[in-house]
């Protein structure tokens, strides 16, 4: 009965960093083994009021959304926001945007699922958004907000 369940944990219990108290994971059950039950990535996200929070009067926001296949051949859409110092105008903004798209499937070509999304729960995809798009428009904030699962690979 639990075979097909998802499962939601914050990402704060799992790596006892309680600086990400904002984040959580999804887990699928497996069918169960030997009376344990194995779990397969689901999904990762941040929660809806730290998202809100970002955006602030005067401030530039721009969203990309990224549809990557990693090295283990599974499918993931990408959700990432960056906020920018002030306003921007709408080249600045598709540049940023190239950047991070770019930057994304890069690193989802490199890597498998699993590491993926623990690069992603560890900030390292912030800081060098944060660092590489501050070249093109000064970054203030850089966010992974949603990963989810489209298909399973190896």
């Amino acid at each position: 009965m639990v075979k097909g369940r998802v499962f939601e944990i914050p990402v704060s219990e799992l790596t006892k960093d309680q600086s990400k108290y904002y984040t959580r994971i999804s887990l699928k059950a497996e069918k169960p083994h030997e009376g344990k039950v194995p779990t397969k990535f689901h999904s990762f996200f941040c929660v809806n009021e730290y998202v809100m929070r970002m955006g602030r009067k005067g401030l530039g926001k721009v969203a990309v959304f990224a549809d990557v296949e990693t090295k283990d051949k599974w499918q993931l859409q990408v959700s990432v926001v960056a906020v920018l110092n002030r306003r921007a105008n709408a080249e600045i903004k598709k540049r940023v945007r190239e950047f991070v798209s770019k930057l994304v499937e890069s690193k989802a070509t490199d890597l498998n699922h699993d590491d993926f999304v623990r690069a992603a729960m560890a900030g390292v995809f912030q800081m060098r958004i944060k660092k590489g798009a501050s070249k093109i428009y000064p970054v203030r904030f850089a966010e992974v907000i949603k990963i989810e699962t489209l298909k399973i690979g190896e």
